[in-house]
């Protein structure tokens, strides 16, 4: 399983793969080293994030942007982002438009829904960078499944609505179940 969920990380009895904020990528590519970390309202409040940033020790000149970002990660669940993308450009500009004010030109897309949005928020901010860990994500998914000589399944979760999501995925050729999961 893949989530930046923390309850994910602490309560599900399976192997979880991580999705962590590329963080020290960000960082490096920033000219200005002011960044924002796009994630959900409950990441961004977690303790495992807070851990997560301090465990870089970066110095004082270097800001970090915690971004509430569940109204993108909406405009995924929603499947908006392929049915309004004028609505998901008006969304993505009122969510993101005063934080990148403050002189940040790299953020991370630090939900595993933002990934379906790259294209849209670079084209409403051409000047920041988007760092996507979904190269890194793919990479361990495809080293545990060459690891493991059982059959391995796709489980798809969601704490929304299911079958909203099962119809969202069907749009895009997932024909995969969708199962609850209580945060």
């Amino acid at each position: 399983m893949a989530s930046n969920t923390p309850s994910l990380m602490v309560n599900v009895n399976k192997k979880v793969i991580g999705v962590y904020p590329p963080i020290k990528e960000a960082m490096t590519l920033s000219k200005t080293k002011n960044i924002a970390i796009l994630a959900t309202q409950t990441a961004i409040k977690s303790k495992c994030l807070s851990s997560y940033i301090k465990k870089f020790n970066f110095s004082k000149d270097k800001k970090i942007y915690k971004v509430n970002s569940s109204a993108l990660v909406e405009l995924v669940e929603s499947n908006k982002f392929i049915t309004d993308k004028i609505y998901c450009k008006k969304i993505i500009k009122k969510t993101l438009s005063d934080v990148f004010s403050n002189k940040i030109d790299v953020a991370t897309l630090s939900s595993t829904h933002l990934s379906f949005l790259k294209s849209l928020l670079s084209s409403e901010f051409p000047k920041i960078k988007f760092v996507d860990p979904v190269d890194v994500v793919a990479y361990k998914v495809l080293t545990k499944i060459k690891k493991e000589s059982k059959k391995n399944t796709i489980k798809i979760f969601t704490s929304g609505n299911v079958k909203l999501f099962e119809k969202n995925l069907n749009k895009l050729g997932i024909r995969n179940k969708v199962n609850f999961l209580s945060t």
